[in-house]
């Protein structure tokens, strides 16, 4: 019986050697090989990292800070928010508006790098690959640790959202995507008529989860990818993370699509 999956037949089991007998098979198992696509559906690629709240960001201007990742994201933003109190009887005082966090954006806006009380992330919808990705949180990541020295994080996450443009991509949902992930949008008599399908599942393991939110939205398919490990994250194994991210993160992805979607994406071998 064949013992991995990165085919296009369904496997479901795979011999395990110590027993003699049989193991399911996971995600692990997922062994697709790597390619670059000249034809994508991204959207958005972010990545967030949360830790326990620092006062002082919200109550002063970053400076430090923006020195250091200036020269890769020379515009400045501070986002705040307005609040009312209200007084005697028909009297309502504004109230002055509260800092909630500063954004960095690149020259043309395409990247976007926030820093809030609870949080620091990095938000592109101009992604080209992760090693240009990895760099550019890198200088924020990097920026963060040097001004306010978190020696952990509470949470870690990166997120791809893919749109697939009905225009862009046309054809039938089984040309396109598993029909294992369709759910009833593969049924040959129901299928062709849906025009609205908000499906979502999780998968985890010890220490992380990937949450797959996809569906039909206006005879477009979106397919969202965050992966994410909730707890005590040393500062230091962030960038390992991350990487490790990427790779099940892509499995899952093409897992997702057809041979036949992978082939009209422009696949290109992987660096």
């Amino acid at each position: 019986m064949p013992t991995s999956v990165g085919c296009s037949h369904v496997i479901y089991w795979k011999s395990d050697e110590a027993t003699g007998g049989y193991l399911a098979l996971s995600i692990a198992d997922l062994s697709y090989p790597r390619f670059k696509y000249g034809r994508t559906a991204l959207r958005t690629v972010v990545c967030q990292l949360r830790f326990n709240p620092l006062l002082k960001i919200g109550q002063e201007l970053p400076i430090a800070f923006q020195e250091l990742v200036r020269s890769d994201f020379p515009k400045f933003f501070r986002s705040g928010s307005a609040g009312f109190r209200i007084g005697g009887p028909g009297t309502i005082e504004a109230l002055p508006p509260t800092s909630t966090g500063s954004q960095f954006k690149t020259e043309d806006e395409e990247w976007t790098a926030a820093l809030g009380v609870d949080s620091l992330s990095l938000e592109t919808t101009a992604y080209r690959d992760f090693p240009d990705f990895e760099r550019r949180f890198s200088v924020i990541e990097q920026a963060f640790q040097t001004v306010y020295r978190v020696d952990h994080y509470a949470r870690v996450g990166l997120r791809y959202v893919n749109l697939f443009d009905s225009e862009q991509f046309p054809g039938g949902w089984l040309d396109k995507f598993n029909p294992q992930l369709l759910g009833p949008m593969a049924d040959p008599f129901l299928g062709s008529d849906i025009t609205e399908s908000i499906q979502a599942f999780s998968l985890a393991d010890e220490d992380w989860t990937i949450a797959v939110r996809h569906g039909a939205e206006d005879q477009h398919y979106r397919l969202d990818i965050d992966h994410a490990t909730e707890g005590r994250v040393e500062a230091g194994t962030v960038t390992e993370r991350l990487r490790a991210f990427n790779k099940r993160i892509y499995q899952v992805f093409r897992w997702a699509i057809s041979d036949s979607m992978h082939e009209r994406m422009d696949p290109a071998p992987h660096d």
